[in-house]
Formats: structure tokens, C-alpha cells, sequence
């Protein structure tokens, strides 16, 4: 996944990360400032890969916070920027762990189909600030503690897209990237609504 032949493949470089960092308890800044270069785009992906498979417990809300900061950034056209409490929380070791082995598995899938195209789509006038916004939404959508099968995948899968579409200038991951936001949200929306009335049909049966 990478636009010239000077720049490593993400998962190039994350592995490279784990074998430097194996064994220690790291703090988000620590995770941006080895990541070198790659910027927030980075981040974002690194701190969405680990729910786009199973969810981390601990880790939804700050992650989801931190996400939707550096989305609205982008989206008021400003330097993404995140306070210090969550750039200095640490991870613990086994999460740390998780975290980029989970990264590394995705990276190696997206790398087989990501490259530069539909440039309209991340490049266009105001695109950036679209893409900011649906960081923000998918963010929120991460950070809710739902007990809903896949309610972390979704939206994490969409802030992955659009920030490996952002950082790779990919219209297509962008794209891609929009639909899963608008899809996690109309999946939230249809089980909860499921959900409750299945609640409600259990409370009027108990009344009966």
C-alpha cells in the first residue's frame, strides 16, 4: 500500500514497530512517534484495526474519543490535535501487543488492492472535511458500549477506509469508506430498534 517506491508498505512499517516495541507497555504519542512520518492518517488506522475483527474491552471509548477529535479537526480544516490525558494513557503490554498484530493482519489485506485513484473523491473541493466528518460519525458509532455483534466492526471498518483512502489517495477507499459509515449507522439503528422491542414483547408477556 504505498504510492512511491521510496515509501514503505504500512505493514512494513508496523512490524517493524512491533519487533522494536515487543514487550512494553506503550502510550498513544509513543505509538505516533514511531510511526515516523505517516501522520494522523496512521493513527487513525492504528487505533481502528483492532475492532474491525473482535472488540478489545477498555479500549472502545478512549479509542472512539480520540478518533472522533482527530476527525473533527480534520473536518474544521485544523492540524488534528488530541489532549494530553489520551496521548499519555498507557496501553499494557498484551494490549499493546494486540493492537499492532491486529494491524499488521489488516494492513497485509488492504495492501492487495489499495493505490491511487478517483482522485474527485479525496482531493475535491471540500472532500477533506467530508472525510473528517465521517471519521467523526464512525468514531461516535465506535465509542457507544453496545452488546451488538459487529456494532465495533463496522464503524471501525470505516474509519480505517477512509484514513487508508486519505493517506493513500484512494477515491475508492474513500467511498467505501462513507457507506460503511452510513451502513454502521443503519445497523446500530435496526438492532437497537429490534432489540427493543424485543424487551418490550418480554415485559408485556410477564404482565399477561
Amino acid at each position: 500500500m504505498t504510492t512511491d517506491l521510496s515509501r514503505s508498505h504500512l505493514s512494513t512499517d508496523l512490524e517493524t514497530l512491533h519487533a522494536r516495541v515487543k514487550d512494553k507497555a506503550l502510550t498513544l504519542a509513543e505509538l505516533k512517534h514511531a510511526l515516523g512520518g505517516r501522520g494522523s492518517a496512521m493513527l487513525l488506522i492504528l487505533l481502528a484495526l483492532p475492532f474491525c475483527f473482535v472488540a478489545i474491552p477498555g479500549l472502545s471509548m478512549p479509542f472512539g474519543i480520540a478518533i472522533s477529535l482527530i476527525g473533527a479537526c480534520l473536518a474544521i480544516g485544523r492540524e488534528p490535535w488530541l489532549p494530553r490525558f489520551i496521548m499519555n494513557r498507557r496501553l499494557s503490554t498484551t494490549r499493546s501487543d494486540q493492537l499492532l498484530i491486529g494491524a499488521i493482519k489488516v494492513a497485509r489485506r488492504l495492501e492487495k488492492f489499495v493505490r491511487p485513484r478517483l482522485p474527485f473523491l479525496h482531493a475535491g473541493p471540500g472532500m477533506l472535511r467530508l472525510i473528517g466528518f465521517g471519521i467523526v460519525i464512525a468514531g461516535v458509532g465506535l465509542m457507544l458500549p453496545l452488546p451488538i455483534p459487529f456494532s465495533n466492526s463496522i464503524p471501525a471498518w470505516a474509519v480505517v477506509l477512509l484514513a487508508v483512502g486519505m493517506m493513500e489517495k484512494d477515491g475508492l477507499c474513500v467511498l467505501l469508506g462513507h457507506l460503511a459509515v452510513v451502513g454502521s449507522w443503519v445497523f446500530i439503528g435496526l438492532t437497537s430498534i429490534f432489540a427493543i422491542g424485543a424487551f418490550q414483547r418480554l415485559v408485556d408477556s410477564f404482565q399477561l
